[in-house]
Formats: structure tokens, sequence, C-alpha cells
């Protein structure tokens, strides 16, 4: 958990094993992982085109995610789905990954970060 005196706890690695929710940083976009739930949700920059994984997701797995390098997971279908069998993100490199409150996961409060 964050407060305004505090800095969030950050970590060079997910492997989905940690528990607990974070944000990972990326060039344009952030993503949040709420990994006792087990979803993601992309929420995109300014810079950033807008993509079929920008909302909540349930997380599948989690391939790569480490500071410095590009972050890559995949996630399941909203249902079945005769074409898709699942989602994957590709990101730019990660810059940070940061542990944060459950408050702070998108749609915590009701709404969306823009």
């Amino acid at each position: 958990m964050t407060t305004p005196d505090t800095e969030p706890r950050r970590v060079s690695e997910l492997t989905g094993t940690e528990g607990g929710a974070w944000r990972v940083v990326t060039r344009d976009s952030q993503h949040y992982f709420d990994l006792d739930v087990g979803t993601v949700t992309r929420v995109r920059g300014v810079n950033a085109p807008p993509t079929v994984n920008d909302r909540t997701r349930p997380l599948r797995t989690i391939d790569a995610l480490k500071v410095g390098q590009r972050g890559r997971w995949t996630m399941f279908t909203d249902g079945w789905d005769d074409y898709i069998d699942y989602f994957w993100a590709n990101t730019s490199v990660v810059a940070a990954i940061e542990s944060i409150s459950p408050d702070e996961l998108p749609g915590a409060g009701g709404d969306l970060p823009n």
C-alpha cells in the first residue's frame, strides 16, 4: 500500500506467484495486475494506440515481465470463441513494477483512468 509519505515497493520482476496488486509502467501505458484475483488491465497513455486489451481481462500466463525488457503475457477470452484461444500482450520496455493497494486498481473507485 502506498501513501503520499511513502515510496511504492518496487521489484525487478513479476512471475505471477507474488499475489497482491501491481502497476507495471511501460513507455506509453500502465498495466494493472491483480494477482489475488488473476486479472490484468491496460490503461493506455496519450501516445498509445487502443487495443482489445484496454479493459480488465482474466490473466492466463506471465511469460516475461522484467524491468528493462519487453513484457509478455496472455489473457483468457471472455467466453468460448471458435476463433480466439486467448489474447496476448507484448509491451514496450518495462520501466517500473510497483506494488499498489487494491483501491488503486482501475475501476476500484468506479472510474477507469484516462
